[in-house]
């Protein structure tokens, strides 16, 4: 089982302590670089670069999603988000990393009654930035968005049909699955390349620890090895305690 964990927790410390952290770990093998507020501009620090690269694990990015939407109405906004999804995936390259998890826009406020055209429009850009990460020698997996009023794709049904059209792989994250009313046995599809795992109860996106929510996340470890996923099972938890708690939890289960 491939199992990695997000710096999601820990945006306290400085990324150097975080790599130490997980590199000393003997269960996380892959760690997802939150391109984003403080780490835009990694692209252009060849040391962090050159850091990064000096340990012996394996990374996955997150590419940005603060303040943008390549869904957006005003095309110049939707074309800047796109292109800094394009920098993620360029940053993919300098660290050796196949896996680009993309957010798939928002309907704002302005937008509402327009969601058909905003929708056509998500598709657009994701489909420019899906044949970006193709040319580059990555995959741009597009993730589902938990419950939250605006966000786009929250059913995992429409995205898995949206990427199977678009011949793209999709991020499942679990928790935001939970959040929309999906169990686990409704949530497999052949497009899964790469999976946030993290618990709630199923009323907000609390990234809790597991066995600390109502997520069945037993019957879906389940489910997912005997379909034989074969991705990386990535904890987006918000502390290194619940990253250690949840990795706990998945050694009771025999997991690892």
């Amino acid at each position: 089982m491939k199992i990695g964990a997000s710096m999601l927790a820990t945006e306290n410390i400085t990324m150097e302590e975080a790599l130490e952290y997980f590199d000393s770990s003997k269960c996380i093998e892959y760690v997802e670089i939150l391109h984003d507020y403080p780490y835009r501009e990694l692209n252009d620090d060849e040391e962090m670069i050159d850091m990064i690269n000096s340990y012996s694990l394996e990374y996955t990015i997150h590419s940005p999603f603060i303040d943008l939407n390549i869904a957006s109405l005003n095309s110049a906004l939707a074309k800047l988000s796109v292109n800094e999804i394009k920098r993620s995936i360029d940053l993919a390259n300098m660290i050796d990393s196949d896996i680009v998890v993309v957010h798939p826009g928002i309907v704002s406020f302005s937008g509402r009654g327009k969601e058909d055209i905003i929708y056509e429009i998500a598709k657009d850009s994701l489909k420019d930035i899906g044949d970006y990460a193709k040319d580059n020698g990555a995959n741009a997996c597009i993730e589902n968005l938990p419950h939250i009023e605006g966000f786009m794709y929250q059913d995992v049904n429409l995205l898995n049909e949206t990427l199977t059209e678009l011949e793209l792989p999709m991020t499942l994250d679990i928790g935001h699955a939970h959040t929309a009313g999906f169990t686990p046995d409704e949530i497999y599809f052949n497009s899964i390349k790469h999976i946030h795992v993290h618990d709630n109860l199923g009323d907000g996106d609390t990234h809790r620890t597991l066995g600390e929510g109502t997520f069945p996340v037993n019957e879906f470890f389940d489910i997912f090895i005997k379909n034989n996923y074969d991705g990386i099972y990535m904890l987006e938890l918000y502390s290194i305690d619940s990253i250690e708690k949840s990795i706990e939890y998945m050694k009771n289960l025999g997991l690892i």
